[in-house]
């Protein structure tokens, strides 16, 4: 049966992106706040099983994560719920006053949300909170992020932590595990020589493999890390 389509979701992303310039819909369900930089920040309108109802959220996605999506990846979410004067607890697209009330959600909680995370260090203390955030805490995906943010030492202590298992490759046959031992492996030589420039190298590679191609790469801006601004 048919779900939230995409006319429904240009009644609320149109009447945004026309309101801040700085808006733009790429997708059929994400309204992107531009430029996109080491965090893509994004409205999501998801769609339900049930065809008159849809799952607004903010979304927060990490550009510079080897193999990463940003097309499709929701990454680190929080849901936007109706304004307690709304009659209706649902987002319900047969309901009048939906449009108005998501408008207005969207315009007062998720964009001030989502500009607030101005910085890769702005959006750490988001990500490693813990709170309202459907994702875990792998612990190679900090070692990345304390290399991105320039702290090498908590990034060595990491790295010690799985070096035994990443060396020994003791899941040769299970891709992901695969996929997070090439990960952290590519980089332990730098890291291990406090090689900055050569860290910084791989993170915007990386960040390069996963916009370039893709319908965000005209929107992307290229930016350093605090890992080149941090003294060595």
């Amino acid at each position: 049966f048919p779900m939230t389509n995409a006319k429904q979701i240009k009644q609320v992303f149109g009447p945004l992106a026309a309101q801040y310039n700085d808006l733009k819909q790429i997708g059929s369900h994400y309204l992107w706040l531009l430029p996109v930089r080491h965090v893509a920040l994004r409205v999501l309108i998801d769609r339900s099983s049930h065809k008159d109802f849809c799952t607004p959220r903010w979304t927060m996605l990490e550009t510079f994560i080897p193999g990463s999506d940003l097309m499709t990846s929701i990454g680190h979410s929080g849901y936007l719920h109706r304004p307690a004067s709304s009659r209706v607890v649902e987002w319900i697209w047969s309901d009048p006053t939906m449009i108005e009330d998501l408008l207005s959600v969207i315009a007062t909680v998720a964009l001030p949300r989502l500009r607030a995370i101005d910085s890769l260090p702005a959006f750490w203390t988001v990500y490693s909170d813990g709170t309202d955030i459907k994702v875990p805490q792998w612990p190679e995906m900090r070692l990345i992020f304390h290399i991105a943010l320039g702290d090498l030492d908590a990034a060595r202590a990491l790295y010690e932590t799985l070096e035994p298992e990443l060396r020994e490759n003791r899941y040769p046959n299970l891709p992901w595990i695969q996929g997070r031992r090439r990960m952290v492996l590519s980089v332990a030589e730098p890291l291990l020589a406090s090689d900055r420039a050569a860290l910084a190298t791989i993170l915007h590679g990386w960040e390069a493999d996963n916009v370039r191609g893709t319908k965000l790469e005209p929107y992307w801006e290229r930016t350093p890390f605090p890992l080149e601004a941090a003294s060595a």
